[in-house]
């Protein structure tokens, strides 16, 4: 099986996709379509907006798509209650108030364990297995070894829950 990589920017959205070369020859259209359309709802304007000052720094703040908060915050508005659940925590965190659409697993490591209420050492240590139950069920992707982002609908899913 042939692996290919592609990166797609237009203004402020971006996809990359690495994987089978068969999916990109069948799905690349639909693909194309689909981030032609995201960029013309957007306006062209940047997805991610800077909303600092605006409303309790404590507390989710959805004004645009900026979202200033803890990962504790978003996990307490997505009602945490397991490991994979503050990985999703965690990784919206790193993708909506930090503005990173790709995270090590280094970083998600560190933003679980800043949402001390709800960390479990067991997570850390069933990392591996939940972050590939997350991929499997499309909810991640890993666009390289080790690193990971929201799939477009996780983030479409997790954007409406916190907004």
């Amino acid at each position: 099986m042939t692996t290919s990589k592609i990166r797609i920017k237009l203004g402020a959205i971006e996809v990359e996709y690495e994987g089978s070369e068969a999916f990109l020859k069948e799905e690349l259209p639909q693909l194309l379509a689909a981030v032609s359309d995201l960029h013309a709802n957007s306006g062209g304007a940047p997805l991610i907006q800077n909303n600092a000052g605006s409303g309790d720094p404590g507390a989710p703040v959805t004004s645009g798509k900026r979202i200033e908060a803890t990962t504790a915050s978003i996990a307490a508005r997505l009602q945490v209650k397991s490991g994979p659940e503050l990985i999703m925590a965690a990784v919206g965190r790193i993708t909506f108030a930090l503005g990173q659409d790709v995270c090590s697993r280094q970083k998600i490591t560190q933003e679980m364990k800043s949402a001390a209420s709800y960390y479990k050492k067991t997570y850390l240590n069933n990392l591996s297995k939940y972050l590939d139950v997350l991929v499997k069920d499309n909810k991640l992707n890993e666009p390289s070894s080790g690193n990971y982002a929201l799939t477009a609908a996780a983030r479409a899913e997790m954007e409406s829950r916190l907004a």
